[in-house]
This record gives structure tokens, C-alpha cells and sequence, in this order.
């Protein structure tokens, strides 16, 4: 199934940029080389298209259509992140001293500034609704999983909350760990963070992975024993996703 091999490359593009965030905020220099930024720019850049594809292959194959929220949600994190996609492409374009993309639709710089706080609050809201609508014993790690997500999501919230606030407040922009260096409080406080919303969406992309690769034979649809039943329409209440009822 697509979606299964979208989300492995998905796992892989988060794996890779969470390593460069933590080689770049250890080892700064290194990314000065003009080779080495370039090649980084287009893997993040791929990384960062593989999560667009996801929630593309999420929305038209996987999300039934009486899932509302979960269906809306979805589109408005496709929607921010092609405008971040179009900010990469840029900042690449800029890199390589070439101009990809017209100027009717270059970024403007204040959007360019909210979109990532945009971006975080409609994953968060992506989680919490993916939360509400798994049902079944067989996806507990799943549901643990998307938990954990929630939790780094809200941090990640946090922290694009402070930078959007520091930037307007004290003209400065970027994550905490780029500040100046007379914020060492902000910038130990800010790693913890940043570790735990790439962990934590890690986990379950991971977790999702492993339920796409379980029931690949019949990916959509999950009797509640657990096994997958071909029978079974998308939208009973057997399948694997499942909108709560009361």
C-alpha cells in the first residue's frame, strides 16, 4: 500500500532532521560549508515532502468520508505545509543563487513568520482528533502513541508560540536555540523541547508504520479480533479507525 511505504519515508525524513537539528545545535560550523548546506537543503526539503504526500495518501485513502474533523484538519495541514514547502524551496533556491519560484508567489515575510505557529496548532488539533476517533483493543500502542504525539505537539506550540511572540516583541525571529547568547536559560529550556516533539511524532509515525505493515493484506479494514476482515466495510464499526459513538 502507498501509504505504507509514505510513512516510512516519513519516519526516515524525521529521523534525518532530527539529526541535523542536533548536529547543528552542537556543531554549528559544520553546516558553513556550502556542499554540505546544500545537500541538508534538498534531504530536508524531501523530508519535509514526504509528510505533505502522507497526509495527502491519509486523506484519500485512509479517512472515511463521514470523518468530518478528522477529513478538515487534515486538508488545513496540507495547506500550511505546502506554504512551508514553498519557503524551503526559496531558502533552496537562494542557497543554489538561482530563482525557482515567480515573485507573485514568494512568501510574504509576516506570514512567513506565523505559518509555523499555524502549522503547529493544526497538527496538534490533527492528533487530538486522530485520538478521539481510534477504537480498538488491537491499536493500544497506536493510541498510546498518537498520546504521546498530543503532548509533543503542545510543546511544539509552546515553543513556535515564544518565537512568534519574541519576534514581534523584540525583533528578533527562530527557534530559542537560536537567540542571542544572554538567553542560555531560553536556549537549555528550549533542547528538552525540541528533542521531545521529534521523539515524540516519531513514535507515531513508528506506531502507524507498524499498524499499516500488520494489516497491509487488508489495510482499511480490522475485525475487532483483530483480524483483518475483507468483509467489512470502511465504514462499520469494525474498522480500524473509527469515530466514537456513545
Amino acid at each position: 500500500m502507498r501509504l505504507k511505504k509514505v510513512t516510512l519515508s516519513v519516519v526516515i525524513g524525521i529521523s534525518y532532521v532530527f539529526a541535523l537539528r542536533v548536529i547543528g545545535t552542537f556543531f554549528p560550523t559544520i553546516f558553513t560549508n556550502p556542499s554540505i548546506t546544500k545537500v541538508t537543503g534538498i534531504i530536508s526539503l524531501l523530508a519535509s515532502l514526504a509528510m505533505v504526500v502522507f497526509f495527502i495518501y491519509l486523506y484519500k485513502d485512509y479517512l472515511r468520508q463521514e470523518q468530518t474533523k478528522l477529513r478538515a484538519v487534515t486538508i488545513l495541514v496540507v495547506l500550511v505545509s505546502l506554504v512551508g514547502l514553498l519557503t524551503q524551496i526559496r531558502d533552496l533556491s537562494i542557497t543554489f543563487k538561482v530563482n525557482v519560484l515567480p515573485y507573485s508567489v514568494m512568501i510574504h515575510h509576516y506570514i512567513e513568520t506565523i505559518v509555523p505557529l499555524f502549522g503547529a496548532i493544526f497538527i496538534l488539533i490533527f492528533f487530538v482528533v486522530f485520538y478521539q476517533e481510534i477504537s480498538g483493543k488491537e491499536l493500544v500502542k497506536l493510541k498510546k502513541a498518537t498520546f504521546l504525539a498530543i503532548i509533543a505537539a503542545f510543546a511544539r506550540v509552546s515553543l513556535q508560540a515564544f518565537v512568534l511572540f519574541n519576534y514581534f516583541y523584540y525583533l528578533q525571529f527562530g527557534y530559542p536555540t537560536d537567540l542571542a547568547n544572554n538567553k542560555t536559560i531560553i536556549f537549555s529550556l528550549s533542547i528538552p523541547i525540541i528533542l521531545f516533539w521529534f521523539w515524540g511524532i516519531l513514535i507515531f509515525f513508528i506506531s502507524f508504520y507498524r499498524v499499516q505493515k500488520q494489516y497491509e493484506n487488508c489495510p482499511l479494514t480490522l475485525g475487532q479480533s483483530g483480524k483483518a476482515d475483507p468483509n467489512q466495510p470502511i465504514g462499520s464499526n469494525k474498522s480500524r479507525i473509527n469515530p466514537q459513538t456513545s
